[in-house]
Formats: structure tokens, sequence, C-alpha cells
């Protein structure tokens, strides 16, 4: 019996085009190295090193110093991004090699990058564009600086705010702020102010410590505006890691979304990405927050 191929059009000859906007990607991922996680509420145990050494005289009595171990708990959450196309699709890609199916799992990877700042920055739950439940933003908790509206003294008291307990190694930058930056000449010269930012905005580092930008550092997606501009102090307080890699896979049957629309059904096949995250901010003191003025 021949197979029937009356459902299926196959073009002759395809030209493929797919569109690239700029993507958001992850800060923290940029600024803080990620830490191998087991499948637990791992418990970070903070050791503060607050020893001195002591002077004493022969013969003294020497003393010694109490140290407390200050426990953080940090968070697990999963994070999945499902697309559904034709089932069609499948089969024109692999006879033409279109590379969509790739450009959509590497667009679902992305994604997945991004909601990790979404989380800690915001506590912010990127698709359905909710608050989460239980999450602290590092937003709301780290030391709160208001934009006087001059970028230069706005950045020094980003970093008087910073504890002089910590060490400041990086800035996330909001592409706002960072074009603001840009923008900035020394007067006498027109030269200027902050080269490193490139016109893409995409900056490696700012007034010699590691930089990043991404329209996450004050979240393109959430409404009201949270007014962000950027983040600075120590990252290294920031600890992170995957608790599961980023897995994908192919879905052909079911309903795996939850839309009343089985996949079958449809001609429909669902490309499914997802990960386990697990995060803790061991002092929100250690970094802080720019916030335009009203």
């Amino acid at each position: 019996m021949a197979m029937d191929t009356t459902k299926i059009k196959l073009p002759h000859e395809v030209a493929t085009v797919i569109t690239k906007k700029a993507k958001d990607t992850s800060t923290i991922a940029a600024l803080s190295p990620a830490e191998p996680q087991l499948f637990l509420d791992k418990d970070y145990m903070v050791f503060n090193g607050s020893s001195e050494a002591e002077v004493v005289a022969e013969g003294a009595q020497k003393s010694s110093y109490e140290e407390t171990l200050t426990p953080v708990v940090g968070k697990r959450f999963k994070v999945v991004t499902t697309t559904r196309v034709t089932s069609e699709l499948k089969w024109a890609d692999e006879d033409n090699q279109l590379q969509i199916v790739k450009s959509i799992q590497d667009d679902q990877a992305k994604a997945l990058g991004r909601v990790l700042d979404y989380v800690v920055y915001h506590a912010f739950n990127p698709k359905p564009k909710t608050t989460l439940d239980g999450f602290t933003a590092l937003s709301t908790s780290a030391v709160q600086v208001t934009s006087e509206g001059d970028e230069v003294a706005d950045i020094d008291a980003l970093a008087e705010a910073v504890s002089d307990e910590y060490d400041i190694n990086g800035i996330a930058l909001s592409k706002t702020w960072a074009a603001q930056l840009r923008k900035l000449r020394v007067p006498s010269t027109g030269m200027r102010l902050y080269p490193e930012i490139p016109i893409n905005l995409q900056v490696g580092n700012l007034d010699g410590i590691p930089a990043a930008t991404s329209g996450t550092v004050n979240g393109r997606l959430i409404t009201p505006s949270t007014k962000v501009l950027a983040f600075l102090g120590d990252f290294s307080l920031i600890k992170w890691g995957m608790v599961r890699d980023i897995t994908s896979e192919i879905i052909e049957y079911g309903d795996p979304d939850n839309t009343g629309k089985d996949l079958k059904g449809y001609n429909q096949i669902a490309y499914r990405t997802e990960a386990l995250y697990s995060y803790a901010i061991l002092d929100p003191k250690g970094i802080a927050v720019l916030k335009a003025g009203e």
C-alpha cells in the first residue's frame, strides 16, 4: 500500500529566515560562578571570619573570641518552557535542514537562563508574569539607593552603600542605565567617560570591575516598572547552581501544557526544556540596588 502524503505539503526548495531579536541574558550567571547542587534545600553555614591578631606581653594571658555560624537556607525552583508546533514542521526540518527545531531549543535554553535573574532579583515568574510566593526579591532586600539623576554620583553612592565588610566585584546594569552611562562625555575633550561600554551595551567591565548588562536587571517583563537601574556589590554572595542540568525532550502525545488540546488531535508536537535551580543570598547588605527616583 502506498504511503498517504496528502496531509503533508513539503516545499521543493526553502529559504529560511529566523528572526533573532536581542535576547536578554543572565547577569547572575555572568558575575557569579555556578556551584554543583544536590537535590536538597542546601544550608549554607556562613563563616564571618572575625578574628584579629592580638599583641601580648611575654608571659601574659592570651584571649580568644567566639565564632558563630549563621545558616542561610537555599531555595529550589523548577523551571520549564514548552513550545507547540505542527508535527509537519519536524519532518520538514529533517528533510530540508531548516534548523528551526534547533532554534526553538536554543531559544528555550536562553529563557531558562533569564529566569534565574527574574527569580533572584525580582521574585518574579516570567511566563505568567506573576510574583512568586515565598521568595524574597533582592531588589527589595539589598541596600536601597535612589538615583539623583547624576550617573557618576550614582555609581559613587552605590559603592558607598555596600557594607565595607565586603569587596565590590561586580555590577549588573539595566540596558537603560548602560545607555545613559555610554552617553556621558568629558566636557573639556568630548571623550566618552565610559569608553568600555560599546554601542550594543554588552559591557564586560566598568570602572575596573566585571560588569554585565541585561533587561532582566530592571525586569523588562514586569509591570509596573521596578525602576531598578543596577545592582553593585559582592556577587559571590549569590550562591546558585543546577540541581538537575537542563534537559530537552520532544513530546508527541497527550496535553503536556494543559491547554485542553491533545497534541495528536491537532497534528502537533511539543518541545519541552526544563531544569532545577537552587540559590541562596548569603548577605543582602553586601549588594546595593540603584532605583530611579520618582
